[in-house]
């Protein structure tokens, strides 16, 4: 069956590939030290897709720190070339976080909102007219 596909991507060395049939929930930027420190640079795009959308083959391997709101945060990088692909967080279950930067055509991406504004650093010029947090918002609770 040939399901139709909103995006594709994949790792620098091509062992890890990602197909997106739907659009994204949620886009963000985000600057807290921690996505710093993965980017190198000031903040990570991130795109959040339902994750019967997300179709990723190749073995990716997973990193897990505890967030600041106490959820389990698993990002998956490829064992090769160490591109990060992928990220699970327990605070958002049934979603799936993947930078933008890894997907062939990322045209498309706009972030909603901007977080943790209170460790960006003054030089990383994001946008104001969109929903800044200086931390990170309450998650809006789950509609059926």
């Amino acid at each position: 069956m040939n399901q139709a596909q909103f995006a594709t991507g994949q790792c620098r060395c091509g062992q890890i590939t990602i197909s997106i049939s739907d659009a994204p929930v949620l886009s963000s930027q985000c600057h807290c030290k921690d996505c710093q420190r993965l980017s190198g640079t000031g903040h990570f795009s991130l795109a959040f897709f339902d994750e019967s959308s997300v179709t990723i083959s190749g073995q990716a391997t997973g990193y897990t720190v505890t967030t600041d709101r106490g959820n389990r945060n698993t990002r998956y990088f490829c064992p090769k070339c160490g591109s990060r692909m992928y990220g699970i967080n327990t605070g958002r279950p049934g979603k799936v976080a993947i930078p933008v930067g890894i997907l062939d055509d990322n045209s498309w991406y706009e972030p909603d909102v901007v977080v943790y504004t209170r460790q960006r650093e003054s030089w990383d010029i994001t946008r104001t007219d969109i929903p800044n947090f200086e931390e990170m918002p309450p998650i809006p609770p789950q509609t059926s």
